[in-house]
């Protein structure tokens, strides 16, 4: 079910009727069929079910016996774990081994190779994989008591809101909103109504106008060079950015009108001065996932403790230190890469190219302050700042050319237009805006100048909490021209296809 589909709004408007008419110790209930209804609303089959049901099953009875046999913890806690990732491997990654498979036989035979399977999975399958193998971990470290009803699992699993894209939550932060009950209370109501609409406004208004120019750029990436590669470049971010947290939006809107808080996954992300701040702000729910269960862990482990203490001994306590450290964010940005899909440019753009500039940053930083101070550049003043935070935002672009690109081969090709200049590419400037008109582009650097506004406002604080100081007129005032901004300028209809939002194939 599309975020921003009419039936996504009957669907909400049912189930918010119902959540709360009943009593509250049945609404646990309430959010566990609608949870169910979500998942298979379109993809109904056995094979769905049954890959759901795996995850499911698998997590709950691993849970179960670990606390019931805690001398063999170990051994259902690994059982529990294959199970959840031989599923997601299996969905998500079969076609990848395909490829690495066929690169190393085609050099001995060109004239054989495997083709690409194609899988049907349930809807949100990274997702809500990786929150049951956080559930699992924690469990077996007995942080948390396993879930003994199977049925309260599956709510926790299948949350509804999270499906379509995060964020990431966690069991003991959960269970207490998600089966007790809620009373009706205006200000999350209202809230999260607000919260959902500039969800819509930052799908239909920005990130719709933005995929046309976006996909007309790369379409045609051997006609435009230079400046209109760039400009492909940073529309995709933007493009990403708005349809990405547009939908999150959405779905913490509707979890808050039930009174359920979900943690926040954005934190104005353009505003870091390094990669590594940006991705403290970008997708939080997933970086700490992956920081928790992933980093920690491997620091943590005996391989890293024995190279560390081999490195001491015959290199120095620096080397020691260091290495056996990068070696493990090393593999946590490759899991943060082939998490985001199952293709190279995928895990190039979103995790050996942010490893690359994060492992620069920390070994450069000492050298750049250094020549900072040779050169007598103060770093403590805005425009410094301003440098920093455009810097990080064309490192991140240049890393999802990758990301948007269809093959490696491609993405390298569209790096070489990107650093050639054609004067004769200039003349046709304006083939650029062709999938857009005039009225289009005003609107679209109107909304964009709107979005930078309510990002500088957040850095003070939550932007609805200033709304709802105002004035009433004023107030009402800017949620209608929010409403009808969605109305009259959303990009929807026949031209629409809401199988495009780019987070949907996790």
């Amino acid at each position: 079910m599309q975020l921003t589909a009419l039936t996504f709004l009957i669907f909400l408007l049912i189930v918010f009727s119902i959540y709360y008419i009943v009593p509250k110790k049945f609404q646990w209930t309430i959010l566990l069929l609608s949870s169910a209804f979500f998942l298979f609303y379109k993809s109904f089959s056995l094979d769905i079910i049954i890959e759901v049901l795996i995850v499911l099953f698998g997590t709950y009875f691993s849970t179960r016996l670990i606390e019931k046999y805690p001398k063999k913890s170990k051994l259902f806690f690994l059982l529990g774990l294959f199970v959840i990732l031989g599923q997601l491997v299996y969905l998500k990654y079969t076609n990848l081994f395909l490829d690495i498979f066929n690169f190393f036989i085609h050099i001995f035979n060109d004239n054989f190779s495997f083709e690409h399977v194609h899988r049907l999975s349930p809807a949100g399958t990274s997702y809500y994989s990786l929150v049951m193998i956080g559930y699992l971990i924690d469990v077996y470290n007995k942080k948390i008591p396993a879930q003994k009803n199977i049925f309260k699992c599956m709510l926790f699993m299948s949350y509804f809101p999270i499906v379509p894209s995060g964020p990431f939550i966690r069991y003991n932060d959960m269970s207490t909103k998600l089966y007790e009950g809620h009373k009706f209370e205006y200000k999350n109501f209202v809230y999260g109504f607000v919260k959902m609409l500039f969800g819509f406004f930052e799908i239909l208004v920005i990130s719709e106008r933005l995929s046309k120019i976006v996909n007309f750029i790369y379409a045609d990436y051997t006609l435009y060079t230079g400046p209109f590669i760039l400009l492909g470049a940073i529309c995709f971010v933007l493009q990403l950015y708005t349809n990405f947290k547009g939908s999150i939006d959405i779905i913490m809107g509707a979890s808050e009108m039930l009174g359920i808080m979900l943690p926040e996954n954005f934190k104005t992300p353009f505003f870091s001065r390094t990669i590594e701040e940006f991705w403290r702000r970008w997708h939080i729910t997933l970086g700490a996932w992956i920081r928790d269960y992933v980093f920690y862990p491997l620091c943590l482990s005996n391989w890293n403790r024995k190279l560390g203490n081999f490195l001491e001994k015959h290199i120095s306590k620096n080397v020691a230190r260091k290495i056996p450290m990068y070696i493990s964010l090393f593999i946590m940005w490759i899991v943060v890469g082939a998490w985001h899909g199952g293709a190279f440019t995928i895990i190039i753009g979103s995790g050996i190219l942010q490893f690359i500039y994060i492992l620069c940053e920390q070994l450069l930083g000492p050298v750049m302050k250094k020549v900072y101070a040779f050169l007598h550049i103060k770093t403590d003043v805005f425009s410094f700042r301003l440098y920093q935070r455009i810097r990080t935002f064309l490192l991140f672009a240049f890393a999802l050319i990758f990301f948007r690109a269809t093959s490696v081969e491609n993405a390298f090709a569209l790096i070489h237009s990107l650093f050639s200049i054609d004067v004769n590419t200039i003349k046709d400037a304006a083939g650029v805006f062709n999938p857009i008109d005039i009225p289009d582009v005003i609107v679209l650097l109107i909304s964009l100048v709107a979005l930078f506004v309510i990002e500088l406002l957040k850095q003070s604080g939550d932007v609805r909490d200033k709304l709802f100081n105002q004035n009433l007129l004023f107030r009402y005032f800017i949620i209608l021209l929010l409403l009808f901004s969605i109305i009259i300028f959303g990009c929807y209809g026949p031209g629409f296809d809401a199988t495009t939002f780019i987070y949907n194939q996790f």
